[in-house]
């Protein structure tokens, strides 16, 4: 072979090694880049929205299905519903997801007697949720319609009713437990919550409104007529049984200024679906107070029926990704 032949085709050989390691370092170096850049959507995505698809606990192309997570997500726990998502309850608080993290409530069927409106911030959701709950309330109507119709329990003869503004302020965390990890997201299968929050009222005139009588009223008197405050503290857990079928309950310690000072209330809920957007439950609550005018427990049942609508979470259906029916 002819040396300048040679040496041609060892060049070229020299350089097409050369420019296949460079490109080789350019693949490399865009693959860094690009799970950096993933890595970043993901965050980016997940502050902005939790049903987001780069939700880190949502699969990726999941849909929109029946299921209800605010059956898990009781009121009493620190989660928010979802960003538009609604339920409307007759018992327990309906509520509305103004944006991700944030939640909207009241009890509806007490604002013929009692106007009120809560707002709930959710701080932090992973295996901890922390959220602070804010709310103003009233009174004043339902003392104006008992004190007409002579509910001495409620209100003895007053002859001056002054609008009397309650203030609530609650701070909340909860704690997921055995996660099930065979789901496409996390799906709490227990969730305990604690609770500190202190209610008091503030009357604007004169009033001779005396101490309300009873069970579930008597430790809740000095905000609902505005002669106080009364502070509590709360467990409560929640548990899945059954993807249509969910346990809640727990306890709750009022300490203020009542009569007995002091009052232990425990509740319990069975809810269960009847339709993808209709729920029922049936509960109790127990209190047991040293109260002067009554004796020392008293118990009252209740059922409500919640109505869902609005934006459901992507994700596998039921707790072990079975079908919801």
């Amino acid at each position: 072979m002819d040396k300048s032949v040679f040496t041609l085709l060892l060049l070229l050989v020299f350089a097409f090694g050369n420019l296949e390691a460079q490109s080789n370092k350019k693949f490399k170096s865009k693959k860094r880049t690009s799970k950096r850049e993933i890595r970043k959507r993901q965050q980016e995505a997940f502050d902005k929205d939790d049903s987001n698809a780069f939700n880190p606990k949502q699969p990726m192309g999941a849909r929109r299905n029946d299921n209800r997570d605010d059956l898990l997500w009781h009121n009493e726990t620190a989660n928010t519903v979802y960003d538009k998502a609604s339920n409307i309850s007759l018992v327990n608080p309906s509520r509305y997801g103004l944006k991700p993290g944030l939640e909207l409530s009241s009890v509806i069927l007490l604002n013929y007697w009692m106007p009120n409106i809560y707002l709930k911030k959710r701080w932090r959701n992973d295996n901890w949720y922390v959220s602070s709950k804010h709310g103003l309330y009233s009174a004043t109507p339902g003392l104006n319609w008992a004190n007409n119709r002579n509910y001495s329990s409620i209100v003895e003869s007053a002859e001056h009713i002054p609008f009397i503004l309650s203030i609530k302020n609650e701070l909340l965390i909860s704690r997921l437990i055995m996660s099930n990890s065979r789901c496409g997201r996390d799906q709490p299968y227990i969730i305990f919550t604690g609770g500190i929050g202190v209610d008091f009222g503030v009357p604007f005139g004169e009033s001779d409104l005396t101490e309300m009588k009873g069970h579930f009223l008597a430790n809740r008197s000095p905000a609902l007529i505005g002669s106080g405050y009364t502070a509590y503290a709360k467990l409560r857990a929640d548990w899945q049984m059954t993807p249509l079928l969910m346990l809640g309950g727990g306890f709750k310690y009022f300490r203020g200024d009542f009569s007995g000072n002091g009052a232990l209330e425990h509740n319990m809920e069975l809810q269960t679906l009847i339709l993808p957007q209709f729920s029922f439950s049936l509960g109790y609550m127990l209190s047991i107070a040293n109260y002067t005018d009554t004796n020392s427990v008293g118990i009252l049942p209740f059922f409500d029926l919640t109505y869902y609508f609005g934006k459901r979470q992507g994700r596998q259906k039921g707790l072990f990704g079975g079908g919801m029916f």
